[in-house]
Protein backbone atom coordinates (compact mmCIF):
# COMPACT_ATOMS: atom_id res chain seq x y z
CA UNK A 1 0.00 0.00 0.00
CA UNK A 2 1.29 3.43 -0.95
CA UNK A 3 1.79 5.62 2.09
CA UNK A 4 0.97 9.29 1.66
CA UNK A 5 3.43 11.74 3.19
CA UNK A 6 2.45 13.49 6.40
CA UNK A 7 1.47 17.01 5.39
CA UNK A 8 2.91 18.22 8.68
CA UNK A 9 6.34 17.18 7.37
CA UNK A 10 5.85 18.93 4.03
CA UNK A 11 7.40 22.37 3.64
CA UNK A 12 4.07 24.11 3.13
CA UNK A 13 2.47 27.27 4.48
CA UNK A 14 -0.63 27.51 6.60
CA UNK A 15 -3.52 29.58 5.30
CA UNK A 16 -3.00 32.31 7.88
CA UNK A 17 0.38 33.11 6.31
CA UNK A 18 -1.16 33.97 2.93
CA UNK A 19 -4.32 35.84 3.92
CA UNK A 20 -2.88 39.20 2.85
CA UNK A 21 -4.17 40.00 -0.70
CA UNK A 22 -0.67 40.25 -2.18
CA UNK A 23 0.16 36.79 -0.84
CA UNK A 24 -2.79 34.86 -2.31
CA UNK A 25 -4.71 34.38 -5.55
CA UNK A 26 -8.29 34.55 -4.28
CA UNK A 27 -8.97 37.29 -6.84
CA UNK A 28 -7.85 35.03 -9.68
CA UNK A 29 -10.15 32.28 -8.43
CA UNK A 30 -13.13 34.63 -8.21
CA UNK A 31 -12.64 35.61 -11.85
CA UNK A 32 -12.24 31.94 -12.79
CA UNK A 33 -15.49 30.99 -11.02
CA UNK A 34 -17.41 33.78 -12.77
CA UNK A 35 -15.98 32.68 -16.12
CA UNK A 36 -16.96 29.05 -15.50
CA UNK A 37 -20.55 30.14 -14.76
CA UNK A 38 -20.62 31.98 -18.09
CA UNK A 39 -19.28 28.94 -19.98
CA UNK A 40 -21.65 26.55 -18.25
CA UNK A 41 -24.70 28.75 -18.86
CA UNK A 42 -23.88 28.91 -22.57
CA UNK A 43 -24.91 25.25 -22.78
CA UNK A 44 -28.09 25.85 -20.78
CA UNK A 45 -29.11 28.82 -22.93
CA UNK A 46 -28.26 27.05 -26.19
CA UNK A 47 -30.11 23.80 -25.45
CA UNK A 48 -32.84 25.06 -23.13
CA UNK A 49 -32.09 22.84 -20.14
CA UNK A 50 -29.65 22.87 -17.21
CA UNK A 51 -29.05 19.17 -17.89
CA UNK A 52 -27.02 20.17 -20.95
CA UNK A 53 -24.41 21.91 -18.81
CA UNK A 54 -21.00 20.20 -18.42
CA UNK A 55 -20.45 17.83 -15.45
CA UNK A 56 -24.16 17.44 -14.60
CA UNK A 57 -24.23 13.77 -15.53
CA UNK A 58 -20.98 13.02 -13.69
CA UNK A 59 -21.23 14.83 -10.37
CA UNK A 60 -24.93 15.71 -10.06
CA UNK A 61 -24.06 19.39 -10.40
CA UNK A 62 -23.19 21.41 -13.48
CA UNK A 63 -19.88 23.18 -14.01
CA UNK A 64 -21.68 26.44 -13.23
CA UNK A 65 -23.14 25.09 -10.01
CA UNK A 66 -19.72 23.90 -8.87
CA UNK A 67 -18.38 27.38 -9.70
CA UNK A 68 -21.11 28.98 -7.57
CA UNK A 69 -20.24 26.56 -4.76
CA UNK A 70 -16.67 27.81 -5.08
CA UNK A 71 -17.92 31.41 -5.03
CA UNK A 72 -19.71 30.81 -1.74
CA UNK A 73 -16.67 29.13 -0.21
CA UNK A 74 -14.53 32.09 -1.27
CA UNK A 75 -17.13 34.46 0.18
CA UNK A 76 -17.13 32.51 3.41
CA UNK A 77 -13.37 32.95 3.74
CA UNK A 78 -13.13 36.59 2.68
CA UNK A 79 -16.34 37.90 4.26
CA UNK A 80 -15.47 36.16 7.53
CA UNK A 81 -12.13 37.98 7.42
CA UNK A 82 -13.98 41.23 6.67
CA UNK A 83 -16.33 40.77 9.64
CA UNK A 84 -13.43 39.83 11.91
CA UNK A 85 -11.75 43.14 11.05
CA UNK A 86 -14.85 45.35 11.01
CA UNK A 87 -15.37 47.91 13.75
CA UNK A 88 -19.12 47.39 14.05
CA UNK A 89 -22.12 45.66 12.56
CA UNK A 90 -23.00 48.86 10.71
CA UNK A 91 -19.51 49.00 9.26
CA UNK A 92 -19.87 45.39 8.10
CA UNK A 93 -23.33 45.97 6.62
CA UNK A 94 -22.14 49.07 4.77
CA UNK A 95 -19.20 47.18 3.30
CA UNK A 96 -21.41 44.36 2.03
CA UNK A 97 -24.06 46.70 0.62
CA UNK A 98 -21.49 48.84 -1.20
CA UNK A 99 -19.94 45.74 -2.74
CA UNK A 100 -23.19 44.40 -4.21
CA UNK A 101 -25.86 47.02 -4.78
CA UNK A 102 -24.29 49.90 -6.74
CA UNK A 103 -23.09 47.62 -9.56
CA UNK A 104 -26.27 45.53 -9.41
CA UNK A 105 -28.51 48.59 -9.69
CA UNK A 106 -26.65 49.85 -12.76
CA UNK A 107 -26.71 46.39 -14.40
CA UNK A 108 -30.45 45.94 -13.80
CA UNK A 109 -31.30 49.44 -15.03
CA UNK A 110 -29.16 49.06 -18.18
CA UNK A 111 -30.70 45.66 -18.87
CA UNK A 112 -34.27 46.90 -18.40
CA UNK A 113 -34.03 50.34 -20.00
CA UNK A 114 -31.39 49.90 -22.72
CA UNK A 115 -31.03 46.24 -23.73
CA UNK A 116 -34.68 45.36 -23.08
CA UNK A 117 -36.36 47.76 -25.52
CA UNK A 118 -33.64 47.06 -28.11
CA UNK A 119 -34.31 43.29 -28.23
CA UNK A 120 -38.00 43.23 -27.26
CA UNK A 121 -40.60 42.01 -29.75
CA UNK A 122 -42.90 44.80 -28.56
CA UNK A 123 -42.95 48.37 -29.89
CA UNK A 124 -40.92 50.74 -27.73
CA UNK A 125 -43.99 52.57 -26.43
CA UNK A 126 -45.73 49.35 -25.48
CA UNK A 127 -42.54 48.07 -23.83
CA UNK A 128 -42.15 51.09 -21.54
CA UNK A 129 -45.85 51.19 -20.61
CA UNK A 130 -46.04 47.47 -19.77
CA UNK A 131 -46.59 46.67 -16.08
CA UNK A 132 -44.05 43.85 -16.48
CA UNK A 133 -41.20 46.38 -16.64
CA UNK A 134 -41.58 47.91 -13.12
CA UNK A 135 -42.24 44.43 -11.72
CA UNK A 136 -38.92 43.27 -13.20
CA UNK A 137 -37.12 46.23 -11.65
CA UNK A 138 -38.74 45.73 -8.25
CA UNK A 139 -38.24 41.97 -8.05
CA UNK A 140 -34.70 41.99 -9.36
CA UNK A 141 -33.39 44.93 -7.33
CA UNK A 142 -34.97 43.53 -4.16
CA UNK A 143 -33.21 40.19 -4.87
CA UNK A 144 -36.59 38.44 -4.78
CA UNK A 145 -35.82 36.47 -7.95
CA UNK A 146 -33.43 36.21 -10.86
CA UNK A 147 -36.06 34.86 -13.25
CA UNK A 148 -38.38 37.86 -13.59
CA UNK A 149 -39.18 38.50 -17.29
CA UNK A 150 -39.08 41.71 -19.30
CA UNK A 151 -41.95 42.48 -21.73
CA UNK A 152 -41.39 40.67 -25.02
CA UNK A 153 -37.73 39.93 -24.26
CA UNK A 154 -36.20 36.55 -25.21
CA UNK A 155 -39.65 34.91 -25.43
CA UNK A 156 -38.72 32.65 -28.38
CA UNK A 157 -35.35 31.39 -27.14
CA UNK A 158 -34.62 27.85 -25.83
CA UNK A 159 -34.74 29.35 -22.30
CA UNK A 160 -37.77 31.62 -22.90
CA UNK A 161 -38.16 34.78 -20.88
CA UNK A 162 -34.98 34.27 -18.84
CA UNK A 163 -33.14 37.60 -18.63
CA UNK A 164 -30.50 37.21 -15.91
CA UNK A 165 -30.75 33.89 -14.12
CA UNK A 166 -27.41 34.28 -12.29
CA UNK A 167 -28.88 36.93 -10.00
CA UNK A 168 -31.01 34.38 -8.15
CA UNK A 169 -28.08 33.43 -5.89
CA UNK A 170 -27.57 36.97 -4.55
CA UNK A 171 -30.36 36.78 -1.99
CA UNK A 172 -28.76 33.68 -0.51
CA UNK A 173 -25.41 35.46 -0.43
CA UNK A 174 -27.01 38.26 1.59
CA UNK A 175 -28.71 35.75 3.90
CA UNK A 176 -25.31 34.15 4.52
CA UNK A 177 -23.94 37.60 5.42
CA UNK A 178 -26.78 38.03 7.92
CA UNK A 179 -26.13 34.60 9.43
CA UNK A 180 -22.43 35.37 9.72
CA UNK A 181 -23.19 38.69 11.43
CA UNK A 182 -25.41 36.94 13.98
CA UNK A 183 -22.86 34.21 14.62
CA UNK A 184 -20.03 36.73 14.77
CA UNK A 185 -21.90 38.83 17.31
CA UNK A 186 -22.43 35.69 19.37
CA UNK A 187 -18.66 35.06 19.49
CA UNK A 188 -17.85 33.05 16.37
CA UNK A 189 -14.46 34.75 16.04
CA UNK A 190 -13.49 34.70 19.72
CA UNK A 191 -9.89 33.48 19.61
CA UNK A 192 -10.08 32.12 23.16
CA UNK A 193 -12.60 29.48 22.07
CA UNK A 194 -11.41 28.90 18.49
CA UNK A 195 -11.17 25.11 18.72
CA UNK A 196 -14.58 24.73 20.32
CA UNK A 197 -16.15 27.18 17.86
CA UNK A 198 -14.62 25.34 14.88
CA UNK A 199 -15.94 22.03 16.20
CA UNK A 200 -19.43 23.45 16.71
CA UNK A 201 -19.49 25.00 13.24
CA UNK A 202 -18.29 21.75 11.65
CA UNK A 203 -20.98 19.81 13.55
CA UNK A 204 -23.61 22.30 12.38
CA UNK A 205 -22.57 21.92 8.72
CA UNK A 206 -22.72 18.13 9.01
CA UNK A 207 -26.09 18.28 10.78
CA UNK A 208 -27.79 20.41 8.13
CA UNK A 209 -26.91 17.79 5.52
CA UNK A 210 -27.59 14.67 7.56
CA UNK A 211 -30.73 13.96 5.51
CA UNK A 212 -31.41 12.26 2.22
CA UNK A 213 -30.16 14.24 -0.80
CA UNK A 214 -32.60 15.86 -3.21
CA UNK A 215 -32.36 16.78 -6.86
CA UNK A 216 -30.94 20.31 -6.93
CA UNK A 217 -33.64 21.48 -9.37
CA UNK A 218 -36.32 20.48 -6.85
CA UNK A 219 -34.94 22.46 -3.92
CA UNK A 220 -37.34 24.55 -1.88
CA UNK A 221 -36.32 27.92 -0.43
CA UNK A 222 -35.31 26.20 2.82
CA UNK A 223 -33.28 23.62 0.89
CA UNK A 224 -31.48 26.40 -0.94
CA UNK A 225 -30.68 28.19 2.31
CA UNK A 226 -29.26 24.95 3.67
CA UNK A 227 -27.33 24.32 0.45
CA UNK A 228 -25.67 27.73 0.28
CA UNK A 229 -25.07 27.82 4.03
CA UNK A 230 -23.02 24.64 3.69
CA UNK A 231 -20.60 26.16 1.19
CA UNK A 232 -20.45 29.60 2.81
CA UNK A 233 -20.04 27.94 6.21
CA UNK A 234 -17.23 25.78 4.84
CA UNK A 235 -15.39 28.94 3.83
CA UNK A 236 -16.00 30.46 7.26
CA UNK A 237 -14.69 27.32 8.95
CA UNK A 238 -11.60 27.47 6.76
CA UNK A 239 -11.01 31.06 7.89
CA UNK A 240 -11.40 30.13 11.57
CA UNK A 241 -8.83 27.34 11.12
CA UNK A 242 -6.49 29.52 9.06
CA UNK A 243 -3.59 29.28 11.52
CA UNK A 244 -3.74 25.48 11.58
CA UNK A 245 -4.72 24.64 8.00
CA UNK A 246 -1.60 23.41 6.21
CA UNK A 247 -1.70 23.92 2.43
CA UNK A 248 -0.19 20.90 0.67
CA UNK A 249 -1.28 19.47 -2.67
CA UNK A 250 -0.91 15.90 -1.42
CA UNK A 251 -3.91 16.45 0.90
CA UNK A 252 -6.14 16.77 -2.15
CA UNK A 253 -5.81 13.01 -2.77
CA UNK A 254 -7.87 11.82 0.24
CA UNK A 255 -10.39 14.64 -0.26
CA UNK A 256 -10.83 13.57 -3.89
CA UNK A 257 -11.19 9.92 -2.87
CA UNK A 258 -13.92 10.77 -0.34
CA UNK A 259 -15.68 12.88 -2.99
CA UNK A 260 -15.76 10.00 -5.50
CA UNK A 261 -16.96 7.50 -2.89
CA UNK A 262 -19.71 9.86 -1.67
CA UNK A 263 -21.20 10.64 -5.10
CA UNK A 264 -24.90 9.74 -5.17
CA UNK A 265 -25.14 9.41 -1.37
CA UNK A 266 -26.46 11.72 1.33
CA UNK A 267 -22.87 12.76 2.02
CA UNK A 268 -22.15 13.99 -1.52
CA UNK A 269 -22.63 17.69 -0.71
CA UNK A 270 -20.42 17.46 2.36
CA UNK A 271 -17.69 15.71 0.38
CA UNK A 272 -17.99 18.30 -2.40
CA UNK A 273 -17.65 21.16 0.08
CA UNK A 274 -14.58 19.54 1.66
CA UNK A 275 -12.84 18.91 -1.66
CA UNK A 276 -13.70 22.30 -3.16
CA UNK A 277 -12.77 24.11 0.03
CA UNK A 278 -9.31 22.60 0.25
CA UNK A 279 -8.74 22.83 -3.52
CA UNK A 280 -9.56 26.56 -3.42
CA UNK A 281 -7.12 27.18 -0.58
CA UNK A 282 -4.42 25.17 -2.37
CA UNK A 283 -4.99 27.00 -5.67
CA UNK A 284 -4.99 30.36 -3.87
CA UNK A 285 -1.46 29.64 -2.66
CA UNK A 286 -0.20 29.52 -6.26
CA UNK A 287 1.23 32.75 -7.76
CA UNK A 288 -0.46 32.73 -11.22
CA UNK A 289 2.17 35.17 -12.47
CA UNK A 290 1.01 38.70 -13.35
CA UNK A 291 -2.64 37.59 -13.26
CA UNK A 292 -2.56 37.71 -9.44
CA UNK A 293 -1.42 41.34 -9.41
CA UNK A 294 -4.03 42.25 -12.03
CA UNK A 295 -6.92 40.59 -10.17
CA UNK A 296 -5.82 42.13 -6.87
CA UNK A 297 -5.99 45.56 -8.48
CA UNK A 298 -9.02 45.09 -10.76
CA UNK A 299 -11.82 42.73 -9.72
CA UNK A 300 -13.83 41.79 -12.80
CA UNK A 301 -15.55 38.80 -11.22
CA UNK A 302 -18.78 40.46 -10.09
CA UNK A 303 -19.17 42.32 -13.37
CA UNK A 304 -18.72 39.11 -15.37
CA UNK A 305 -21.22 37.35 -13.15
CA UNK A 306 -24.02 39.92 -13.39
CA UNK A 307 -23.66 40.89 -17.07
CA UNK A 308 -23.07 37.47 -18.65
CA UNK A 309 -26.66 36.17 -18.76
CA UNK A 310 -28.33 39.06 -20.62
CA UNK A 311 -25.45 39.24 -23.09
CA UNK A 312 -25.59 35.49 -23.81
CA UNK A 313 -29.34 35.56 -24.35
CA UNK A 314 -29.02 38.64 -26.59
CA UNK A 315 -26.42 36.83 -28.70
CA UNK A 316 -28.75 33.87 -29.15
CA UNK A 317 -31.60 36.23 -29.93
CA UNK A 318 -29.58 37.79 -32.74
CA UNK A 319 -28.03 34.55 -34.01
CA UNK A 320 -30.23 31.54 -33.16
CA UNK A 321 -28.49 28.19 -33.16
CA UNK A 322 -25.10 29.44 -31.98
CA UNK A 323 -22.94 26.67 -30.51
CA UNK A 324 -22.21 27.04 -26.77
CA UNK A 325 -18.50 27.53 -27.45
CA UNK A 326 -19.29 30.37 -29.87
CA UNK A 327 -21.70 31.89 -27.35
CA UNK A 328 -19.02 31.80 -24.65
CA UNK A 329 -16.32 33.38 -26.82
CA UNK A 330 -18.62 36.10 -28.12
CA UNK A 331 -20.01 36.77 -24.64
CA UNK A 332 -16.52 37.25 -23.18
CA UNK A 333 -15.82 39.83 -25.90
CA UNK A 334 -18.75 41.93 -24.63
CA UNK A 335 -18.78 41.05 -20.93
CA UNK A 336 -15.13 41.69 -20.07
CA UNK A 337 -15.21 45.35 -21.21
CA UNK A 338 -18.51 45.83 -19.37
CA UNK A 339 -17.01 44.30 -16.24
CA UNK A 340 -13.99 46.59 -16.56
CA UNK A 341 -16.23 49.66 -16.86
CA UNK A 342 -18.32 48.45 -13.94
CA UNK A 343 -15.21 48.15 -11.77
CA UNK A 344 -13.68 51.48 -12.79
CA UNK A 345 -16.84 53.59 -12.78
CA UNK A 346 -19.01 51.94 -10.12
CA UNK A 347 -17.60 49.16 -7.96
CA UNK A 348 -14.21 50.65 -7.05
CA UNK A 349 -15.61 54.14 -6.33
CA UNK A 350 -18.38 52.53 -4.24
CA UNK A 351 -15.81 50.63 -2.18
CA UNK A 352 -13.95 53.87 -1.55
CA UNK A 353 -17.11 55.25 0.01
CA UNK A 354 -16.67 52.74 2.82
CA UNK A 355 -14.01 54.99 4.37
CA UNK A 356 -16.47 57.88 4.45
CA UNK A 357 -19.19 55.70 5.90
CA UNK A 358 -16.81 54.36 8.55
CA UNK A 359 -15.75 57.89 9.53
CA UNK A 360 -19.39 58.93 9.78
CA UNK A 361 -20.22 55.95 11.98
CA UNK A 362 -17.26 56.52 14.30
CA UNK A 363 -17.61 60.30 14.72
CA UNK A 364 -18.15 61.29 18.35
CA UNK A 365 -21.80 62.09 19.08
CA UNK A 366 -20.92 65.56 20.29
CA UNK A 367 -19.32 66.40 16.93
CA UNK A 368 -22.31 64.98 15.07
CA UNK A 369 -24.66 67.24 17.10
CA UNK A 370 -22.43 70.23 16.49
CA UNK A 371 -22.35 69.51 12.76
CA UNK A 372 -26.12 69.22 12.70
CA UNK A 373 -26.51 72.54 14.47
CA UNK A 374 -24.18 74.32 12.03
CA UNK A 375 -26.17 72.97 9.11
Amino acid sequence: MVKLPDIRQVNAPVLGEIMAPEANSFGVLRLLMASLVLISHSYMFAFGTPLAEPLTAWTGHSLGQHAVQGFFILSGILVAQSFDRCRSLLDFAAARALRIFPALIVCVVLTALVLGPFVSQLPVGEYFTSTVLPIYLAKTLSLATGSAPLPGVFDDLPMPGIVNSSLWTLKFEVLCYAGLALAGTAGLFNSAYRTAVAALLAAFLVAIYAIDPQNFTEHSFTDNVRYFALYFGTGTLIYILRDKLVIAGVALVPFAAVFVIALGTRFAELATAMLLGYAIVWAASKPFGPLRAFCNKIDLSFGVYIYAGPIQQALLDGAPGLHPVAISLAAFAFVLPLAMLSWILIEHPALKLRTNVRQLLTRPKSKQRLSAQTR
